[in-house]
């Protein structure tokens, strides 16, 4: 029995670790966005200004589709780690 509060204890601290990193990867995903923003922003300026073809759309487009794999994948991972701290419980 002894044996077995342990197994958990340990099982529910490395959970605990996992949580905590999850939410340390939060801020490089914040990041991400921040830069994803800002070059954006300077690209569809840049091209408004110029009065040229809207080429932006693109990179915002497809790196917008990184950005949200990136958030996918973090919250993904978190609901994983606390229904599996829920269920030691």
């Amino acid at each position: 029995m002894e044996e077995e509060n342990i197994r958990r204890v340990v099982r529910e601290e490395i959970l605990r670790r996992e949580l905590r990193r999850v939410n340390d990867a939060y801020k490089g995903f914040y990041i991400h966005l921040a830069i994803y923003c800002i070059v954006n922003a300077a690209f569809s300026v840049f091209v408004l200004l110029r009065e040229g073809f809207f080429w932006p759309i693109f990179p915002i487009v497809f790196w917008g589709a990184g950005v949200l794999v990136h958030f996918s994948c973090l919250s993904v991972a978190k609901r994983s780690v606390e229904k599996e701290l829920e269920s030691l419980k």
